[in-house]
């Protein structure tokens, strides 16, 4: 999870999402970190604030393992505006959203 530094993820950031992942889980976002940084990127770039973002890590980690496709296009189907307001207010917000 060492790729979470080029995002301004701390080790404890780091920590704290190992801390509260099952280890299978950990290793599968190491497995496939361009996807994770894909999925990060597009989050930071419609107004997901950084500490939401951990938030999902540590307790709503199943969208990293959605394709960006998914992400886009479950997002596409809400006023985005509303999608990013309600994730920044609470990330488990995730949970509302129909990924298709």
């Amino acid at each position: 999870m060492e790729f979470l530094k080029n995002h301004g993820y701390t080790d404890d950031d780091i920590k704290e999402i190992i801390d509260n992942n099952y280890e299978d889980i950990i290793e599968n976002l190491d497995l496939n970190q361009e996807k994770v940084e894909e999925i990060i990127d597009y989050l930071t770039g419609i107004g997901i604030e950084q500490d939401t973002i951990k938030e999902i890590f540590k307790y709503q980690i199943g969208l990293f393992f959605r394709t960006i496709d998914e992400i886009k296009t479950s997002f596409d189907e809400y006023e985005l505006d509303s999608v990013v307001k309600s994730l920044n207010y609470d990330a488990d917000n995730v949970e509302l959203i129909d990924f298709i």
